[in-house]
């Protein structure tokens, strides 16, 4: 618990997290501008927004990317 919060807070700093949720923009658009403002891909973004149950997990999904490990 305490590394998921260190990697919340680092990721994505809580004040300005908390100044992008005050605009109440949650368009894919919004996302990747933010994302693009603090440095981060917008997936992390996205699933930051999900686990705080700020976006719904069936919203802005296409912009993670997914990765497929080599056995």
């Amino acid at each position: 618990m305490e590394a998921d919060t260190f990697a919340a807070g680092t990721l994505i700093p809580p004040d300005t997290l908390e100044q992008f949720l005050k605009l109440r923009q949650r368009s894919k658009a919004a996302i990747e501008q933010f994302a693009a403002k603090i440095g981060i891909a917008p997936g992390i973004v996205v699933g930051r927004l999900q686990h705080d149950d700020v976006l719904p997990n069936s919203h802005c999904n296409d912009l993670k990317q997914r990765f497929e490990w080599a056995e």
